[in-house]
């Protein structure tokens, strides 16, 4: 399924056309980004299906959504974890080797990574970790792929909530921009390509 298939299903009739510097981004970050994901900010931009998966994009004024800055908070809850419970099982985050890169999450707190561990980014699979344990599920497949399952509700993790709304599940468009309470407010340079 290509992107476009992708948000045909989930609603979209057309491209948001929500632009980024993608040479910003991914030295922020620390590492080409894949193309699949890039092609997936173009056309969905800022915002969740079903108001219970959200994905990050970068350059939203939202910390919460905001791709690298989700990748800090993770990094700083990893911290945290280590220093509550010693001997918890920490996620390997990016820039470790093989580490994992967080790209969304779920209201259940729930969040997913691409596993870093192919060369090419093109070519990285998906992990899920519960966020109330110790756990980690796999996903054999890559960014679209998974966005496939789950707006088809055939996602094969157990801490994946099954749908209780029409399938395909639909996507909710946001503007990205922070509306006060967790997180920060971040100086956005994402924008909407003008019609």
């Amino acid at each position: 399924m290509t992107i476009e298939e992708l948000a045909s299903a989930a609603g979209l009739t057309a491209a948001r056309r929500y632009l980024v510097d993608w040479d910003r981004v991914e030295t922020q970050i620390g590492t080409r980004l894949p193309a699949d994901y890039k092609e997936y900010v173009y056309w969905f931009g800022p915002g969740c299906f079903d108001y219970y998966l959200y994905i990050c994009v970068p350059g939203v004024e939202n910390s919460n959504t905001e791709l690298a800055a989700h990748l800090e908070t993770q990094r700083a809850h990893e911290r945290l974890r280590a220093q509550i419970n010693r001997s918890a099982v920490l996620s390997p985050l990016f820039p470790e080797p093989d580490g994992w890169l967080p790209w969304g999450y779920t209201t259940a707190s729930d969040v997913l990574y691409w596993k870093t561990s192919a060369k090419d980014p093109d070519d990285w699979t998906i992990i899920g970790r519960p966020g109330d344990i110790d756990d980690f599920a796999p996903f054999d497949g890559g960014f679209t792929d998974f966005l496939h399952a789950f707006v088809w509700d055939t996602v094969e993790m157990p801490f994946i909530a099954e749908t209780e709304s029409d399938v395909p599940i639909a996507f909710e468009p946001l503007t990205g921009e922070w509306r006060g309470g967790a997180g920060e407010r971040l100086q956005p340079y994402g924008r909407f390509e003008p019609e």
